[in-house]
């Protein structure tokens, strides 16, 4: 019974645990999750060129206002 209790298997135990938790709070929150996607979408975009100009700081904005709705509308609801 001892060699199923080794570290090996308590650290795949511990992934798993958080692969569970990770999911469970994308199924749960998977509209943040999404536009916390959209946030580094923009971003990466914004950044290619190397230099972030005002209409694309402006873009930034807006999808940070949109994480921070949908995170109020769950909060709030």
């Amino acid at each position: 019974m001892s060699e199923w209790f080794t570290w090996s298997n308590g650290f795949y135990l511990a992934g798993l645990i958080v692969a569970g938790g990770a999911t469970f709070i994308g199924l749960k929150y998977k509209k943040l999750v999404d536009e916390l996607k959209d946030v580094f979408d923009v971003l990466r975009e914004a950044y290619e060129d190397g230099k972030l100009s005002k209409q694309e700081k402006e873009r930034v904005m807006k999808e940070v206002l949109d994480v921070f709705a949908s995170l109020l509308k769950i909060v709030w609801k």
